[in-house]
């Protein structure tokens, strides 16, 4: 009998199927190809498949940096990727809409190398970000930090210390611009970035309880009196040091600026070293220091924005997604976790995923922030919600409000009024589904209620 090749479109592409190879339960992985790029979770899913050849398993993973692009059109006619990893999607729409499939399942099975049960290994909050109605939608491979980065070697030579207060932060920047460097980079073309300071200088200024506030969307929130302290505080930093020009780069240029030494401190996430890799240049000491405690805030300054990141989520219609959900359970193990922290810079979301030893000296001062925030084995993380939960009110009210309020063209009243607006908008719009969301405890971490 001769072969009979049947073709089909898949991921884009036109490949040819040959009849008796059904069996074969292919689980297709889209990973956004960003700053932790792609070959890690490439041989991840090789050795899973080796490991699961007897039972037809077979994931592939591919990735571009314009994923959320290509795979739109998929989710719409209904041919999406098993598993998908890229937040720019509207996960809580997908969510709403019934897209999603819940993790649930096999978050009560054992983790790969433990008894225990896989949910139970997660660090607290790590996986409330896209959980509604008590289950689980989306499954984070890292855990995030927003941070101060700094070259500690050129802080020895100029006789800098780490600052734990705002004070000593403002006199930081004074002494580092007396010497002819730049205090500060900044990633000017993306104000998103922004956004994160300006959260965790919320959480300094008006403690848990006012991020419990923007969280439930409250009216008025952002014009809270310890919001706006928090907006003049970001605009006052930009205006005295900022890097000149900063606010026309783009966050590998401006990043660029950091790890050459010609700016000495930059607010970034965890994801830095990795992207910087082929620049960092020999004997520059990549280390953060959280947030400084602002003098008469309500917030405690140990605790930091921090949550899971790098989510994978499983569309309703993906192919064989039992597969695809235990696929994941293997790439976030407490087996994978320390290649995954030595390959790519990621700091595993699991309790003890990722020793010290398996990072390198930056990541280390990540866990010592981590380690740190611990009250009673409660990591104190936060976040806010908001630009997940609201692509609109992020593209179209936060972003530009961010950048008006950094370049001095809206005050910090004028700032935080656009915010307040664009969320009671959001939230008189009935298309708009709002989740409910778990409330940080102040009392644990000694804020006031």
């Amino acid at each position: 009998m001769p072969l009979v090749v049947i073709f089909l479109r898949w991921d884009g592409a036109i490949r040819p199927r040959i009849p008796g190879n059904e069996r074969l339960r292919s689980v297709e992985v889209a990973v956004f190809e960003g700053g932790y790029g792609i070959t890690w979770h490439q041989k991840t899913a090789a050795e899973y498949t080796a490991a699961h050849a007897g039972e037809g398993a077979n994931v592939n993973v591919w990735g571009e940096p314009r994923m959320a692009e290509k795979v739109k059109p998929r989710i719409l006619r209904g041919d999406p990727p098993s598993l998908i990893m890229d937040n720019r999607l509207p996960l809580w729409l997908m969510i709403s809409t019934g897209k999603l499939l819940p993790f649930d399942e096999v978050l009560d099975r054992p983790a790969y190398g433990s008894d225990l049960p896989w949910r139970d290994l997660f660090l607290p909050g790590t996986l409330d970000t896209y959980t509604s109605g008590g289950k689980v939608y989306a499954i984070p491979t890292s855990f995030g930090a927003w941070a101060c980065w700094y070259d500690a070697r050129q802080f020895r030579e100029h006789g800098l210390s780490v600052p734990r207060t705002w004070y000593e932060f403002e006199a930081l920047c004074r002494q580092i611009d007396a010497a002819g460097i730049a205090p500060i980079a900044y990633q000017g073309k993306y104000p998103y970035y922004a956004w994160f300071t300006y959260i965790s200088l919320l959480q300094r200024c008006g403690g848990l309880a006012l991020i419990n506030r923007v969280n439930a969307m409250e009216p008025g929130a952002f014009s809270d009196p310890d919001a706006l302290k928090a907006a003049g505080m970001l605009q006052d930093l930009a205006r005295r040091y900022f890097q000149k020009g900063s606010l026309a780069m783009s966050h590998t240029e401006s990043q660029l600026q950091f790890v050459n030494n010609k700016a000495a401190m930059i607010f970034c996430g965890v994801w830095l070293e990795n992207e910087q890799r082929d620049t960092i240049r020999p004997g520059f000491e990549l280390r953060c220091f959280n947030v400084p405690a602002v003098e008469g805030g309500k917030g405690n300054p140990h605790v930091f924005n921090g949550l899971g990141t790098e989510f994978v989520f499983m569309p309703t219609e993906g192919r064989n997604p039992d597969v695809a959900a235990d696929f994941t359970r293997y790439m976030v193990s407490l087996e994978k976790g320390p290649d995954m922290g030595a390959s790519i810079g990621v700091i595993s979301p699991l309790r003890g995923g990722c020793p010290p030893s398996a990072v390198s000296p930056a990541l280390q001062s990540v866990l010592r922030m981590l380690d740190e925030s611990m009250v009673d084995g409660t990591p104190g993380i936060f976040n806010v919600r908001l630009a997940e939960l609201l692509l609109e009110w992020q593209q179209q009210v936060m972003i530009p409000s961010l950048a008006g309020l950094l370049h001095g063209s809206l005050t910090p009243e004028e700032f935080a009024r656009r915010l307040d607006k664009g969320i009671a908008a959001a939230r008189a719009n009935p298309d708009i589904a709002v989740p409910e969301f778990k409330p940080y405890d102040p009392e644990i971490f000694g804020e006031p209620q």
